[in-house]
């Protein structure tokens, strides 16, 4: 029971983030790439992706997330400053870009 209220705060935080009214947000996705960003450098614009890719996360919120996907059978790859996040577990696995730090 103390799970589900917790997932479902988190999911009202994501929708009511989601409707926030900035021009950033509806034109950037994951870690603020943008999806000409994305497919300049060769990777796969997802407008619908998962929050939990590439994290191992055993259960992931039920939401889209645009984001620039990265690795797979393709080679996808992330624009400069920005590194595949992968779980390493699965071969030609599919990843999501996210800033170096």
């Amino acid at each position: 029971m103390k799970n589900t209220l917790i997932l479902g705060f988190i999911a009202l935080l994501l929708i009511s983030a989601c409707g926030q009214d900035t021009n950033i947000a509806e034109e950037a996705g994951f870690d603020g790439i943008t999806p000409e960003q994305c497919e300049q450098s060769g990777g796969n614009w997802n407008e619908c992706g998962s929050p939990c890719a590439g994290t191992d996360a055993e259960m992931c919120i039920q939401v889209c997330q645009a984001q620039c996907e990265c690795g797979g059978i393709a080679g996808f790859s992330c624009p400069e400053g920005y590194k595949c996040r992968l779980t390493g577990k699965i071969s030609d696995e599919m990843g999501v870009c996210v800033k170096e730090r």
